[in-house]
C-alpha cells in the first residue's frame, strides 16, 4: 500500500537560504525538516518563517556538527525517525561531511518501504539536479520576488515601495527624469552643481532655504537643464543670481532622487510587478538595524542591488564596500551589485569596485543602464 503521507524534505539551514527555499517552493513541499547547527539557528528560523504560509508541517531539528562523531550520531537520529518514509534530501546546504553522513544514514529508509532522493539546487546555472531513483536535471522555476528574497534572509520591508503619492510625482516628471538620465553625457558636471544647491535647500536639519544663490554664471549644460526644470515647474530661475525650488520634494529630487526615479522608470519597463522596487527600507530583527536599498531587481531567483549617487563622492570606497556587503548578505554569490553615479568615478574607486565585484556605470555611462540591465538579466 502506498504511503499517503507527503515526502519529507530534509534540508540543512545555510547562510544563503534561497537555495533551500527555491526547490521547496518549486516542488510544493508539504513536510519540511530543517536541520539547524548551533551556528545556523537564526537562518533556520528565517527559512521557516518564509515557508510558513505554504508548507503544512515545518520542523526545526538541532544538528550537532562539532566533530565527525557528533555528525554521524545526529545523522543517524534523523534517519531513525524517517524509517519507511519517502525522503528528499536537499544537499545544497551544510558541510560535505554533513551531507555525506546524512546520505549514508538515510539510505536506511530504502531497506524497507521507504525511498530516498537527493537534490542539489544549482542557482548559478538555474537548475536542480537529482540523484536517486530518477537521476536528472530540471530547470529552476522563477519563484522569488523581492519580499521572499529578503524574507528568507531575515529581513522585512518597512515601507511601501509603491507609495501612491510618490508614484504620482514620479510619473508627472518622468519626461525630465528620462532627459537627465538618457543624456547624462551631455549634462556632465551640471548634475553636481544642481545636487549641491538642492541639498542645501533640503538640509536634513530643517535649516534649508528653497532659494539658493548662484555664485557663478551657469554653464551652458546647466542653463539648459535649469530651463527644462523651470518649464516643468520644478524650480524658478532668477536670471543668473539665484534659483528657487518649487518645494522640498523638488529639492530632494534634484539632490539625488531623480536618479532613483530614473532607475525605477527603466525597471518598470523591464521587470515583472513585485520583482523590483526603489527606496526600499529594510529591517532585521537579528541586527536591530535598518538598511536602505536605492533600487533592487529580482530576476530568475537572482537579485541585483543598485546604489545611486548624483553628487561628487568624497569617499566612494565606503559606499562601494557597503553595497558589496549588502549584496552578499541579502543575495549571496549569484547576486549582482551596480554602483550608478551621475559623476565620474576615480581610478582608485574603480579598482576597489573590481575587488568587491561591484559593477560601475558612471557619468555618460548612466545612459547605458537599460542595455546593461538587459545583459545582466540574460546571464
Amino acid at each position: 500500500m502506498t504511503d499517503p503521507r507527503p515526502a519529507v524534505h530534509v534540508c540543512i539551514a545555510t547562510g544563503q537560504n534561497a537555495a533551500n527555499f527555491i526547490p521547496l517552493q518549486q516542488y510544493g513541499a508539504q513536510e519540511v525538516w530543517i536541520l539547524q547547527t548551533p551556528a545556523m539557528q537564526d537562518s533556520a528560523r528565517h527559512l521557516a518563517t518564509a515557508l510558513k504560509d505554504d508548507v503544512r508541517h515545518i520542523e526545526r531539528i538541532d544538528f550537532d556538527d562539532s566533530d565527525p562523531g557528533a555528525i554521524e550520531a545526529s545523522a543517524h537520529q534523523v534517519a531513525e525517525r524517517l524509517d519507511g518514509r519517502e525522503v528528499v534530501l536537499h544537499a545544497t546546504g551544510g558541510t560535505k561531511l554533513m551531507v555525506l553522513a546524512l546520505r549514508d544514514g538515510l539510505r536506511l529508509v530504502e531497506t524497507g518501504s521507504g525511498k530516498l532522493d537527493i537534490l542539489y539546487a544549482d542557482t548559478g546555472r538555474q537548475r536542480i539536479d537529482w540523484l536517486g531513483s530518477q537521476p536528472r536535471s530540471e530547470p529552476m522555476t522563477d519563484v522569488l520576488d523581492i519580499v521572499r528574497m529578503l524574507l528568507v534572509q531575515g529581513y522585512r520591508i518597512d515601507n511601501d515601495t509603491r507609495h501612491a503619492a510618490a508614484q504620482h510625482r514620479a510619473a508627472a516628471r518622468a519626461a525630465l527624469t528620462r532627459e537627465m538620465g538618457d543624456k547624462a553625457a551631455q549634462y556632465g558636471s551640471a548634475f553636481s552643481v544642481l545636487a549641491t544647491l538642492a541639498s542645501q535647500a533640503c538640509d536634513a536639519k530643517g535649516e534649508g532655504v528653497l532659494t539658493q544663490p548662484l555664485h557663478h554664471v551657469p554653464s551652458k549644460p546647466l542653463a539648459e537643464l535649469l530651463d527644462k526644470a523651470q518649464t516643468q515647474g520644478m524650480l524658478h530661475r532668477d536670471g543668473g543670481r539665484s534659483l528657487t525650488f518649487a518645494d522640498a520634494s523638488a529639492a530632494a529630487y534634484f539632490a539625488g532622487g531623480w536618479l532613483e526615479e530614473f532607475v525605477l522608470l527603466k525597471l518598470t519597463g523591464l521587470a515583472r510587478p513585485g520583482r523590483f522596487g526603489s527606496n526600499i527600507q529594510l529591517f532585521s530583527a537579528d541586527e536591530r538595524v535598518s538598511n536602505e536599498i536605492d533600487a533592487m531587481l529580482v530576476h530568475r531567483n537572482r537579485a541585483l542591488f543598485i546604489e545611486c549617487k548624483t553628487g561628487r563622492q568624497t569617499k566612494p570606497q565606503d559606499a562601494l564596500y557597503k553595497l558589496a556587503q549588502l549584496r552578499q548578505r541579502l543575495g549571496g554569490s549569484v547576486a549582482g551589485a551596480l554602483y550608478l553615479s551621475a559623476q565620474p568615478v576615480g581610478e582608485e574607486a574603480l579598482k576597489r569596485a573590481r575587488e568587491y565585484g561591484v559593477q560601475v556605470l558612471a557619468a555618460e555611462e548612466v545612459g547605458r543602464l537599460v542595455p546593461w540591465m538587459r545583459d545582466w538579466m540574460a546571464r
